[in-house]
């Protein structure tokens, strides 16, 4: 291989399968590489192989005639002076991004699969054209990881910048929701890697990024020669690269995540993105030992590089998390309405549309939701908040996911109750807050929150485990000897169970979202929400039907008896002060001081 701009020597390809092989030595020669075609039988097949101008070797797994250990041997001895691509049978039964890999070959043979053309084409492509237009403009996809690509660049330039980006926290994505998801997220992120492959500050065209191997969750990336220096860049150069890249990819999931319905490539079920760590080491090459370990030391400390940065990630999260929760202005309450479905017709319902307005359904309010919001603009201001993450995707769901991740989850949730009854004394009828079973368990350290208020429902969600049936009873017990309501939140997703709801007996069961929508069109879920309803009176409970989105939900809704109702066809959450100027309520809270940037050399 020379990467001062000359072709590469020449890429053995000894494929049975002709079709295979024409389509490859096609595609190779217009990427300008030297093929040549050999086979097995050839009586000179392994003088061919040990050629000094041979760089790399497509070929089948099994050689004709010869035993299978011996091939083994063949192969990865040969791994370790050219590059060696396998190319495998589809096995039946397995599926292309589950390939099991096996002892039989060291990590200096690649193994692929046949049908994965993309990825031989573009792995192969590494040892074809003129290096200096960039690796990226010859391959269609990420190639596979061989050694002998960093070995030739360590040779050449004499030293070697590694990055190891770690994305094994995607691991937990295929406990969680199963193979399928887990593969879905890898080609989301794969793609988002060759993405930023030749963007501007983040992996450079020329620059060299394979996947480690089939299955797993890692990615290399190894540098190109510093412009500056020739070879290994300045001190402290690595690492600003590898933070930048760290935050280019983590904030591009983010992005994907957070596409508009129907773009999204990203399964629903997914809510957070796992953090991805990127590691750096530079290796230095040395006639005096053996390039194999310096290369293998390189990659050891580059992944524990990763890990620590992983590591670091997660600290920063969770000080971001004990931020917000301390913060007065950093967490702010909305509140949505909800209303007595019985009462309200179709013209009401069109009318509050019309005037972008709750003011016509005044009469018809129960009360309001309190929801928790993330002032954007104040944690974008603080400017010292390096977590991976974009302040403009602290949606609700993530706050709460990245508490849970972060084991500040109570904290969050006392913090949202607090925020909860900052305007509840000036909001009409019965304000709605959410609570965690394991922080309901212990209301009567937390109710000096609403010791001025009346008219308090405490909505513990069904998707959370209660794993204390008897103290969930005695917290029960408590709420209504201080005259505050209990209600059953998100029945029908996750935890919920009827049984338990005959137990606790809640003043009001709220059904999820994922119950309500299209019941119009959809009668088996008709009939079993009528079932619902029926039980629901003989325990004398109200329901409450949230996430409605049209008047065709609401009117089915209507027929079933059902009592109250919220969702975006009537209310979409708003902070209390537009509220309270809707319902022509005076607002005599006092007033907060607006957010201040926090000086960056303050250490208090």
């Amino acid at each position: 291989m020379n990467l001062n701009g000359s072709v590469w020597e020449m890429i053995l390809i000894a494929l049975k399968n002709v079709e295979l092989t024409k389509r490859l030595q096609k595609d190779l020669a217009e990427r300008k590489a030297k093929v040549k075609l050999v086979s097995f039988s050839e009586p000179g097949f392994l003088l061919t192989c040990y050629n000094p101008d041979v760089t790399a070797i497509v070929t089948d797994e099994e050689a004709p005639g010869i035993p299978h250990e011996a091939n083994l041997d063949i192969f990865n001895s040969l791994g370790r002076r050219v590059s060696v691509i396998v190319v495998r049978d589809q096995r039946e039964g397995e599926e292309e991004n589950n390939i099991r890999e096996t002892d039989s070959f060291t990590e200096h043979v690649t193994v692929l699969y046949k049908d994965q053309y993309d990825d031989i084409l573009s792995t192969a492509s590494f040892f074809s054209g003129v290096p200096a237009e960039g690796i990226r403009a010859r391959v269609t996809s990420i190639p596979f990881y061989n050694p002998q690509i960093p070995i030739t660049m360590l040779r050449h330039f004499g030293g070697l910048g590694i990055l190891t980006i770690d994305a094994s926290g995607f691991n937990k994505i295929s406990v969680d929701f199963g193979i399928d998801v887990y593969n879905k997220m890898k080609r989301v992120l794969h793609d988002v890697l060759y993405g930023l492959w030749g963007a501007n500050g983040c992996i450079r065209e020329s620059d060299v990024l394979c996947r480690r191997s089939t299955t797993s969750s890692s990615y290399l990336i190894f540098m190109n020669r510093s412009r500056e220096t020739g070879a290994l860049p300045y001190p402290g150069a690595l690492e600003r690269v590898a933070d930048r890249l760290s935050s280019a990819i983590n904030n591009a999931m983010w992005h994907e995540l957070f596409a508009p319905r129907g773009k999204s490539r990203i399964p629903e079920c997914v809510q957070t993105i796992p953090l991805l760590g990127v590691g750096f080491f530079g290796v230095l090459n040395n006639p005096c030992i053996d390039i194999h370990e310096i290369l293998d030391t390189g990659l050891e400390a580059s992944k524990q590089m990763a890990q620590a940065q992983l590591k670091r990630g997660r600290e920063r999260q969770r000080e971001l998390m004990q931020t917000l929760i301390q913060s007065e202005d950093l967490l702010t309450p909305h509140y949505q309405a909800v209303f007595y479905l019985q009462k309200i017709d179709e013209a009401a319902v069109k009318k509050a549309e019309d005037d972008k307005s709750i003011t016509s359904l005044s009469s018809f309010i129960y009360g309001f939701e309190s929801l928790i919001r993330v002032n954007q603009d104040g944690v974008q201001l603080q400017n010292n908040f390096d977590t991976g993450l974009d302040s403009k995707y602290l949606r609700p769901d993530v706050l709460f996911a990245l508490a849970k991740h972060t084991n500040v989850a109570l904290e969050l949730d006392q913090a949202c109750m607090r925020h909860a009854a900052r305007y509840a004394r000036l909001l009409p009828g019965m304000l709605m807050v959410n609570i965690l079973p394991r922080n309901l368990y212990y209301i009567d350290r937390l109710k000096s929150h609403f010791e001025e208020l009346t008219n308090i429902m405490f909505e513990v969600s069904e998707s959370e485990a209660i794993n204390n049936l008897e103290l969930m009873m005695k917290s029960r017990d408590h709420l209504e000897k201080h005259k505050m309501g209990i209600a059953a939140d998100d029945f029908g997703k996750g935890y919920s169970s009827l049984e338990r709801i005959i137990r606790i007996k809640p003043d009001v069961i709220k059904f999820d979202r994922g119950m309500i929508q299209d019941i119009d069109k959809d009668p088996v879920k008709q009939a079993y929400v009528q079932g619902l309803v029926t039980a629901a009176k003989i325990l004398n409970t109200t329901i409450l039907a949230e996430g409605v989105e049209t008047w065709n939900e609401a009117s089915v809704l209507k027929a079933m008896g059902i009592e109250l109702i919220q969702g975006f066809l009537l209310h979409r959450p708003q902070a209390a002060q537009l509220i309270l100027q809707q319902l022509g309520i005076k607002d005599d809270a006092p007033k907060k001081i607006p957010f201040q940037r926090r000086p960056k050399n303050n250490v208090a």
